[in-house]
């Protein structure tokens, strides 16, 4: 339970920091507002870091709703098997991170890509290929 508390105040800090640099980028980056490009981006943050408090708000919501359901499933015995799932969804998510990097790598011989832009795929391959390893071998094993 602690765990979905604290996943609940990761989500709400993640979405009020983005909220908070999206107005700060448009209210101090006076040289870039005059074209659209800078007040894209800072407008870009501003509403993913809406979405992000409005799904924090629905999640924290639906957890107090059916915390009772919950807590009967998180009670259960960590086994074995978890473990293995576990294990293997790591692994499987370290093997894409590294094509993933070999891939850059090989791709910045002939394309400029910036180092934020190369970091944020990494960072996104990694947070979709775990939950979906880790759903594949729970249905499989």
């Amino acid at each position: 339970m602690i765990f979905l508390k604290n996943r609940f105040l990761q989500l709400y800090l993640c979405s009020l920091a983005m909220i908070i640099m999206g107005g700060v980028e448009i209210n101090f980056d006076y040289i870039k507002a005059n074209n659209t490009e800078g007040i894209y981006s800072a407008t870009l943050k501003l509403v993913i870091g809406a979405m992000l408090l409005v799904f924090a708000i629905t999640s924290h919501i639906k957890f107090n709703a059916n915390r009772k359901q919950l807590e009967r499933e998180l009670s259960k015995e960590y086994d074995e098997r978890d473990d293995l799932i576990e294990g293997k969804a790591s692994h499987f998510t370290m093997s894409i991170l590294m094509i993933v990097t070999f891939l850059i790598m090989f791709l910045l011989n002939w394309i400029s890509i910036q180092t934020n832009t190369a970091l944020f795929s990494i960072i996104i391959m990694s947070m979709v290929t775990y939950p979906l390893a880790k759903k594949y071998y729970n249905h499989f094993l």
